[in-house]
């Protein structure tokens, strides 16, 4: 059979197409050129994307004969899954949980709607009527969840929040997904209950399904895969096969290290032609290389500027590196088996999880070593735990891989999902236990969710004690009481704002454009004009030290407003702008008269009055 295969011409056409959309994706198009490429064209790549995607589903479901929930075992499960949904909404708090990624990520999802490219926001304002976003940075993440998040704002009619309610879905789909995952994998629905209420008391799921972060969206895709990969294998056709290769094609544009399931989709694929007598080379297949060049192009973005990295942020030289793998083990532990409540971790699944993994990876071993007798599930549970063992392994020799960091703690889902799956197929086709030990699991399960999962959810100090998470939580708090939206804001990271259709500029750009904010002062432009600055506190005297990145210089004149303290000696101050000055001269005061048109000119001296007034008001924008 592997003779016939490495014989059929559609193989190595196949091939060939993947390297040269290596070539041209990795090498031949200047980094330039392919950046401005992924601004203008990504979000159609996108599109066509997702449309064959969905397309290739519905034959898949068409073909398999998919069904509502028939008899009370099956609503039984919806029912678990639609509480341990609720769970997570009720302890959690709709708000950005992890700074700057996911304000970046819904201000990319407003561009995708207003503009259709692919940039996160930095100026924007209502010169003309309508919101207008007057300057855009291609930012370096993949972008499907945006564009995900751009279709809701299609669908429904722009709102920041829609972010959030994309997530809230992805909550119930995801346990959906692993109650069908876990099924398959450990050859029970008990396997499927069990995993189903591990992760239900896990907090850091309840913190992703509440928040604007792609990191739900990957783990699901993850889980979805996956149990695409068992079904392929299990029964090799074309309709499994064209929806587990888009939903690869999906994954890959969701997080940067999801292109790492490329390699293990391939096997796949490979394995399930060896098994099913031939080469499959659908049209789906042959095209879907093709939407792979815009992540290609994208990650050359931290080529052209090793900034990207921000390796300086832990002292690093090299984002990888063996020596790096000690320490971030033992993070991981520290995260998995601390009890404090500062950790969004769950003790009991880990547990259960590492004491499967050995067991998990000698059966895997096995099956990996003889595939040709392996069962056809059980071989799809094996090549599919080559994605998340893979993504496990960089993570774990990458310079900022510490799972107890709270800007990296979510970057563990992908390992706890491999623990998820490795204590059913554990359970469920190595130890096959009597329905009473499951049920002990399962009431080890909701127990562990009564004593830890929800207290720590309820107090939720892993939330609190992230300082930039309670100064973005503080800027919608302060929005919420706002009459209007017309002000302008001064704010280092200016993109909250600007999602919520707020006139905002970052702080540096407005110091450098000292004129052009006096001007829009003086010609009462917006209502008001605010600034948003953090200050240190120093513990012996209490004397305020105001940071660098918030300074606008001695030229503007703050009237402070109302201050929180965000951490521990660090407090945030909203500050109006009163009076821009140069030097002792007095630019602009904020209760400067509105410029006033000629009461005796005529209508057209009005007009051309009104255009020329125009024309400066939007050259002196900051």
């Amino acid at each position: 059979m592997l003779r016939a295969l490495l014989s059929d011409r559609r193989l190595w056409l196949l091939i060939l197409l993947v390297a040269l959309v290596w070539v041209v994706g990795r090498h031949a198009v200047p980094v330039g050129s392919a950046l401005w490429m992924v601004v203008q064209g990504g979000y159609w790549f996108m599109l066509a994307a997702f449309a064959l995607w969905a397309w290739c589903m519905w034959r898949l479901a068409r073909r398999d004969g998919w069904r509502l929930p028939r008899g009370k075992a099956e609503w039984g499960v919806i029912a678990l899954i639609a509480a341990g949904g609720l769970v997570w909404q009720a302890h959690e708090t709709h708000g950005y949980k992890i700074l700057a990624d996911e304000a970046l990520l819904v201000g990319t999802a407003q561009t995708l709607h207003l503009d259709r490219d692919v940039g996160y926001p930095v100026r924007a304002t209502d010169v003309q009527g309508p919101f207008q976003i007057l300057q855009s940075v291609l930012d370096k993440r993949p972008y499907f969840y945006p564009f995900l998040v751009s279709l809701a704002h299609d669908l429904t009619g722009y709102r920041a929040e829609n972010a959030f309610w994309v997530n809230t879905a992805l909550g119930f789909v995801f346990l959906g997904l692993l109650y069908v995952l876990a099924r398959s994998a450990g050859g029970t629905g008990r396997a499927g209950v069990l995993a189903v209420l591990l992760a239900i008391g896990l907090p850091l799921l309840a913190q992703q399904a509440a928040g604007a972060g792609f990191e739900l969206l990957n783990v699901t895709l993850i889980a979805g895969w996956w149990a695409l990969a068992i079904r392929l294998l299990a029964a090799p056709d074309d309709e499994a096969q064209d929806a587990f290769v888009m939903t690869a094609i999906l994954l890959a544009s969701t997080r940067y290290e999801s292109l790492l399931f490329l390699v293990p989709t391939a096997l796949v694929v490979g394995a399930a032609w060896w098994r099913g007598g031939g080469v499959r080379c659908t049209w789906p297949a042959w095209v879907a290389p093709l939407f792979v060049l815009p992540m290609f192009w994208l990650n050359r973005a931290f080529a052209a500027n090793e900034d990207n990295w921000q390796m300086e942020s832990m002292g690093a030289d090299r984002p990888f590196g063996l020596e790096f793998l000690p320490g971030n083990l033992g993070h991981a532990l520290k995260y998995f088996f601390t009890f404090d409540g500062y950790q969004p971790n769950a003790p009991y699944l880990a547990l259960l999880g590492l004491l499967a993994a050995p067991v998990f990876l000698l059966w895997a071993q096995r099956i990996w070593r003889a595939p040709a007798r392996a069962d056809g599930a059980e071989l799809g549970v094996a090549l599919g735990a080559l994605g998340p063992l893979g993504v496990t392994a960089v993570l774990m020799v990458y310079f900022w891989g510490q799972f107890d960091h709270p800007v990296i703690t979510r970057l563990s889902l992908p390992t706890q999902l491999l623990l998820l799956v490795g204590t059913a197929v554990v359970a469920g086709r190595v130890w096959k236990p009597k329905p009473a030990v499951w049920n002990a699991l399962a009431g080890g399960a909701v127990l562990a969710l009564l004593a830890h999962g929800l207290p720590v959810m309820t107090k939720n100090a892993y939330g609190r004690d992230y300082g930039p998470g309670v100064a973005y939580a503080w800027r919608r708090e302060f929005l919420a009481r706002q009459e209007s939206r017309d002000f302008l804001m001064l704010d280092r990271d200016p993109m909250m704002w600007i999602a919520e259709k707020v006139p905002a500029t970052p702080i540096a750009q407005a110091a450098r454009r000292r004129d052009g904010i006096a001007y829009h002062l003086r010609n009462r432009s917006f209502s008001a004009v605010y600034v948003l600055q953090g200050y240190t506190i120093d513990p012996e005297t209490g004397a305020l030290t105001l940071e660098a990145e918030d300074d606008l210089g001695p030229d503007f004149v703050l009237e402070p407003v109302a201050q929180r303290r965000t951490h521990i000696l660090h407090l945030v101050r909203f500050s109006r702008v009163v009076e821009i000055r140069d030097g002792e001269r007095t630019l602009a005061k904020a209760e400067t008269a509105a410029w006033v048109a000629n009461p005796k000119a005529t209508p057209e001296e009005v007009a051309e009055a009104r255009r020329h007034y125009l024309d400066r008001w939007v050259k002196e924008l900051p």
